[in-house]
C-alpha cells in the first residue's frame, strides 16, 4: 500500500473478451489506531476508454490480516458515476495474515442504497463460503505470483421501481499474500460455465 500506486485490471466476458479495464489508484496511505489504512479510487472504464462508473474505498492492514473494501470486489453497475447520492454500509472481506490449503474464511455483506434523477435504487452484495481451495502461481502481463485460490458463493441483488433483481453466482479469486487479488472468474449457479473474469494487467509502483 504506496500512495499513487496504480492498479489495472482488466475485465472480460465469459468468451475471454475484453469489455474494459477497472483502474486503482492509492490516494492515501495513513495509521488510525493499529490498523494501517490506505484510501484509493476506483474507474472501470469500457472498450472506448471511456468512464462507465467510479468510485472510492479502503484497505485496512493490522497484525490479523488484510481488510479489503467490498466495493472493490463487487460487480461493476453501469449508472454509478451519475448517481445523485449515495448511502453504503462499511464492509470488508478478510485475509489473515497466514493462509493454509482448506481454511474457511468469513463472509462480507455489503448494501448501498443510490437516487439518481428522482429514482432510488438499493443494492445488496452478499459473499459466503469462503474457501481456502489451493495455491498455484499465476502469471499475468503484468507480472507472476505466488497465490492461495479462493472459492466462495456470492449473491448481488438490486431493487428499483420496486422491482428486485436477484443475481447467485460461485466464483473463484486468485490471492498473493502481501499483494491482493491478482485474478478472479465468475461462474454461473451451477458453477460449471465462466460468466466472466478479470486479471492484473499493469501495476505502477
Amino acid at each position: 500500500m504506496v500512495s499513487n500506486s496504480e492498479v489495472e485490471m482488466t475485465v472480460f466476458n465469459g468468451e475471454g473478451a475484453s469489455i474494459g479495464k477497472q483502474h486503482f489508484k492509492i490516494a492515501d496511505v495513513k495509521k488510525e489506531g493499529g490498523d494501517l489504512v490506505s484510501s484509493f479510487t476506483s474507474v472501470f472504464s469500457g472498450k472506448d476508454g471511456k468512464t462507465i462508473t467510479s468510485g472510492q474505498g479502503t484497505f485496512k492492514c493490522n497484525g490479523n490480516g488484510i481488510f479489503v473494501d467490498m466495493k472493490m470486489n463487487m460487480p461493476s453497475m453501469p449508472g454509478g458515476k451519475g448517481a445523485g447520492s449515495a448511502k453504503t454500509s462499511a464492509a470488508y472481506l478478510s485475509y489473515p495474515g497466514t493462509l493454509s490449503v482448506g481454511q474457511k474464511l468469513s463472509d462480507g455483506n455489503f448494501s448501498m442504497d443510490t437516487e439518481a434523477n428522482g429514482m432510488k435504487m438499493k443494492m445488496d452484495y452478499a459473499v459466503k463460503d469462503r474457501k481456502v481451495t489451493g495455491k498455484e502461481k499465476v502469471t499475468t502481463p503484468a507480472g507472476t505470483w505466488d497465490c492461495y485460490k479462493i472459492t466462495y458463493a456470492a449473491s448481488f441483488k438490486m431493487n428499483m421501481m420496486g422491482k428486485d433483481m436477484e443475481m447467485p453466482f460461485n466464483a473463484a479469486e486468485w490471492f498473493a499474500p502481501g499483494f491482493g487479488v491478482v485474478k478472479t472468474v465468475n461462474y454461473g449457479k451451477e458453477g460449471n460455465k465462466v460468466m466472466g473474469s478479470t486479471e492484473i494487467t499493469k501495476v505502477v509502483k
